[in-house]
C-alpha cells in the first residue's frame, strides 16, 4: 500500500501561517462586531418607551371609551383639568418627544398624557391618538409648570398636538380627534368647560400657538355637550308652547 508522505517542512510552515491568519481574521471580526454593538447601545434612546397603542381618527362612542379605558386600566385619578399644547415642531412622534423631554431633564420622559399626530412622520397617521406611559400608568404630567400651582400637572391631563401652530393651524382630523378625546375625558371625570385650557392661559407662552382655534374649539365642545346631554323636546299635544 502506498502511503502519503508527510508534507515538507516549507509546506507545513505555510499551512501554519495560513491558520494563524485565519484565526486573526476571526478575532478582528468578533472585535468589530462587539464595537458596533457598543456604539449602537450608546446612541440608542435611554429608557426607550414601550410601543403604546395608537389609533387614528375618527374614534367615538364605545370604541373610543374602550381605547381610553381598557379592561386592565389602573384605577383612575381624580383629574380636574385638561390642558392643550402643541409640539412646536412640524412633525414628531411619541418617541421623539420623549427623547427631547429627557434631554431637557424630564426624568419621566414625555410629559404629556396624550399625543395627536398630523401624519407627517413615518409610521403615523393624521388624527392618530396615542396615549403615553403617563396615561397608561396614571402618573402626574410634566407639561404645565406654574409656580405654586402643581395641580395643573398632578390633576391636569396634558394633550399635545404635533405641529407648530404659530406657523399653520392643526389639521381638520387633528381637531376631530381632539374634540372627541376631550369630550370623552370631560364626561368620564366631570370636567367643566372652563377647566379645558390652553397652555398659554396659565403661563407666559404662545402654546398651543396663535393659529390654534381655541374659541371655535370650545364652542364645538359646548355644542357636542348639548347634543349628548339634552333630550329632544316634544311639542305639547295641543300645539301650545
Amino acid at each position: 500500500m502506498t502511503s502519503i508522505p508527510p508534507p515538507s517542512q516549507p509546506a507545513a510552515k505555510t499551512a501554519a501561517a495560513n491558520w494563524k491568519r485565519l484565526v486573526a481574521v476571526w478575532v478582528l471580526l468578533a472585535l468589530a462586531m462587539t464595537a458596533v454593538a457598543l456604539v449602537c447601545g450608546a446612541v440608542a434612546p435611554r429608557n426607550a418607551l414601550p410601543a403604546p397603542a395608537a389609533r387614528s381618527a375618527p374614534l367615538e362612542g364605545a370604541e373610543l371609551e374602550g381605547f381610553l379605558w381598557p379592561r386592565d386600566f389602573p384605577p383612575s385619578r381624580a383629574w380636574r383639568f385638561i390642558i392643550i399644547h402643541h409640539s412646536g415642531t412640524p412633525s414628531g412622534t411619541v418617541e421623539s418627544i420623549d427623547q427631547g423631554h429627557r434631554d431637557r431633564g424630564f426624568t419621566g420622559g414625555v410629559g404629556y398624557h396624550f399625543m395627536i399626530n398630523n401624519g407627517r412622520s413615518a409610521g403615523t397617521a393624521d388624527g392618530q391618538i396615542t396615549p403615553t406611559v403617563r396615561w397608561l400608568e396614571q402618573l402626574d404630567g410634566a407639561h404645565t409648570r406654574v409656580v405654586n400651582h402643581a395641580e395643573f400637572n398632578t390633576e391636569g391631563i396634558g394633550i399635545c398636538l404635533i405641529g407648530n401652530f404659530d406657523q399653520q393651524p392643526p389639521t381638520p382630523l387633528q381637531m376631530v380627534a381632539l374634540e372627541r378625546l376631550v369630550q370623552a375625558l370631560r364626561t368620564r371625570y366631570d370636567i367643566p368647560l372652563e377647566r379645558v385650557l390652553g397652555h398659554g392661559e396659565l403661563k407666559n407662552t404662545q402654546c398651543p400657538g396663535k393659529l390654534f382655534p381655541m374659541d371655535d374649539f370650545l364652542m364645538d365642545l359646548r355644542q357636542a355637550y348639548l347634543r349628548t346631554r339634552l333630550m329632544p323636546v316634544r311639542a305639547p299635544a295641543d300645539g301650545i308652547d
